[in-house]
Parts: C-alpha cells; sequence; structure tokens
C-alpha cells in the first residue's frame, strides 16, 4: 500500500519518471562523445535498467507496507493478550478486597466486645490483633498473571498488593498458641501479627486495593474499546 502523502515516495516517483528522459537527452540527443554502442543497443539496455529499477521499487514499498501492517497487528495482538490476566487479576483483586473487609469487620467486633466486657469487669479474651483468624490464602501462582501487564504503574501497584496480602493473611491466620507463653517464636509471631494490623490500618490498605482494583477496570475498559475500534477499522488490502 503507497502512502500518497509520503514525501519519500513521490521523491522517488519523480526520480524514476525523469529517469528515462534525462537519458534520452544525454545519450540520445546531446550524444556524449565517449558513449559507444548504437541507439537500439543503449534503448534495449536502459529498458531493462529501468524496468529493473521500477520493479525494485515497486517491491520495496510492498515490502515496507507489509511490514508496517504486521506490526500494528503485533502490537494490537499484544495489547489484547493482557485481557485475560487482567480478568483473573480483577477476580482475586475482589476476592482479597471482600476478604480484608471480613476480618476488618470481625476483628472491630472483637475489639467492641472487649470494651463493653472492660466496662462490665468481665474479663478479657484477649487481644483481637493477636487471635488467628480464617482468611483466603494468597496463591503464588497469581503473580505470573503480571507478566503481560504492560502499564507500569498499574503493574508496581498490583505487585504491592499482592505481596502485603501474601504477608497479612499468612500473619494474621497464625495461631501462636502452638507455643508456649513466652517462646522466642510465640514473641517474634505476636510482633509480626502487631506490625501487620498496624500497617493495614495506618495506610488504609482497604483503600488503596479498592483504588487499583479500579485502575483494572479502567484499564479493561480501555483495552476493550482498542479492540473494538480495531475490528470496527476497514482493513486495507495489500
Amino acid at each position: 500500500m503507497f502512502n500518497l502523502k509520503s514525501k519519500t515516495f513521490w521523491k522517488y516517483a519523480l526520480i524514476i519518471l525523469l529517469f528515462p528522459a534525462v537519458v534520452n537527452f544525454l545519450l540520445f540527443q546531446y550524444k556524449l562523445p565517449w558513449v559507444f554502442g548504437t541507439s537500439d543497443n543503449w534503448l534495449s539496455f536502459w529498458g531493462n535498467y529501468t524496468g529493473g529499477l521500477i520493479s525494485a521499487f515497486v517491491a520495496y514499498f510492498i515490502a515496507n507496507s507489509q511490514i508496517e501492517k504486521q506490526q500494528i497487528i503485533n502490537e494490537h495482538e499484544r495489547i489484547i493478550a493482557q485481557l485475560p490476566s487482567l480478568m483473573r487479576i480483577r477476580i482475586e483483586l475482589n476476592k482479597y478486597i471482600l476478604e480484608l473487609r471480613r476480618v476488618n469487620q470481625e476483628r472491630d467486633i472483637l475489639l467492641l466486645g472487649e470494651r463493653l466486657r472492660a466496662d462490665s469487669d468481665i474479663q478479657s479474651e484477649g487481644d483481637p490483633d493477636l487471635r488467628a483468624y480464617t482468611i483466603l490464602l494468597f496463591k503464588e501462582e497469581s503473580y505470573s498473571l503480571l507478566e503481560k501487564i504492560e502499564n507500569d504503574d498499574l503493574h508496581i501497584k498490583l505487585i504491592s498488593c499482592f505481596e502485603f496480602y501474601d504477608d497479612f493473611s499468612k500473619t494474621i491466620s497464625f495461631d501462636t498458641d502452638i507455643y508456649k507463653e513466652g517462646e522466642v517464636g510465640q514473641i517474634q509471631t505476636i510482633s509480626k501479627k502487631q506490625i501487620a494490623w498496624h500497617s493495614f490500618l495506618e495506610e488504609d490498605k482497604l483503600s488503596f486495593f479498592q483504588s487499583v482494583l479500579k485502575e483494572v477496570y479502567e484499564e479493561i475498559g480501555v483495552i476493550q474499546e482498542k479492540k473494538k475500534k480495531y475490528l470496527e477499522k476497514p482493513q486495507s488490502k495489500s
């Protein structure tokens, strides 16, 4: 497919069109003294020569057009290839948000119960931050979903979400009762639980997860729109 707006195209086209006239003027009309052979000989030679040039010129532009079209197709396929991963990531993030919201509500209820017991001088059942919560654990294979994500900013945020949820879910689900009171392992686990809850609350991780999920939805929308425009665009024939 020739680009008629390209200056390069018209430059080469002009050279090819003017070349026979220049040859005719120099060799046949002006008859340079160092030119050997009859006019018929030279006419046959330049006919073959210019024919070869034209063929090469046409072949170049056809090949160049095919390469450009293939690059567009490859780029489109690369962009669309993100959709399955983004759909899976959307599902996983939704699950994580629901789990984080649920355990946070469960913790709030336990804290309220502790306050009521304290007001009523009833024995405490323990620090809610240190208990073992039932929560969906992170799947390590989910990291493979990030490989095709081309939006660097979103990619980094998703890694941050996955890493936090992985560490948080493992930490708060761990039962400290497996240790004897005062053991090093118990003390380390208690510290990790306190840090995990502090990070979750102080950094407002639930809101962060929700904002990242929103970006995932937006990225899916952008890619779907590109796919729609590509499919609706008439494909030119070479």
